[in-house]
């Protein structure tokens, strides 16, 4: 029979297999979180730290509500969304913050200020690349499910950017199969940073915001800093 210290090593080694290859291990969020939260207890139990179990529990819970982590993300991109690496990116933070994780790069103080400032006053509200991201600050600490950049500060808090692509296939003649029409470089739709709650650290970017609202985002999400919320209809009597 095998030990507890062989266990927890076994375990330890799935956490970073099932953040990088998501979609391997869960269909969606649901059963993403399913996945996380027991591996993350079986851990702390191993570990005995249950309290520190019990008390992530009782944050995420709430932080993101009765539907579980997923909740906030199926609602802002649609019951269709899968989620998975985005619930996964969450439990990431989790992982690393516990001890159970180790990243392949943080960024001083500096670097994380100046990162921060990029989100809320260069990159909110406009198209982004995955290039762009790396090119400003190189390579991200933890890449969840190939699409989702995790940057990690020397303090621990996280940042993530999640890349999306829903490319169209095309049937190809002789073939008897369809290739894929995705980009190399995709988008980012949105970005998360350290905040009190969900929406509060949501920064959407212009494809983002197209996505949760439609192209006629401005008129359900205006703001005042953006000239084409000039174009939204006024009210007449």
């Amino acid at each position: 029979m095998r030990s507890a210290i062989e266990l927890r090593e076994r375990w330890l080694e799935t956490v970073p297999l099932i953040l990088v290859r998501a979609g391997m291990y869960a269909c969606d969020g649901r059963e993403m979180e399913t996945v996380s939260r027991t591996l993350l207890e079986n851990l702390c139990f191993v570990d005995e730290r249950e309290d520190e179990c019990a008390a992530v529990s009782r944050m995420l819970g709430a932080r993101y509500g009765k539907y579980g982590v997923q909740g906030p993300f199926a609602a802002m991109f649609g019951a269709g969304s899968r989620c998975v690496e985005e619930v996964a990116s969450v439990y990431a933070e989790q992982f690393h913050r516990l001890g159970f994780l180790q990243v392949t790069r943080r960024l001083d103080a500096g670097p994380w200020a100046d990162l921060l400032g990029m989100v809320q006053n260069r990159w909110a509200g406009r198209d982004l690349r995955l290039s762009e991201i790396q090119g400003s600050f190189g390579t991200p600490g933890l890449i969840v499910g190939k699409r989702i950049l995790c940057y990690v500060s020397a303090k621990g808090d996280w940042a993530f950017f999640d890349c999306w692509d829903d490319p169209p296939k095309r049937y190809v003649a002789g073939e008897g199969t369809y290739e894929s029409l995705g980009e190399d470089d995709p988008l980012v739709r949105s970005i998360r940073i350290p905040a009190a709650d969900f929406e509060s650290g949501l920064v959407l970017t212009l494809y983002g915001k197209v996505l949760r609202w439609g192209t006629g985002w401005w008129i359900h999400q205006p703001s005042t800093d953006d000239p084409s919320t000039e174009l939204a209809p006024t009210k007449r009597d």
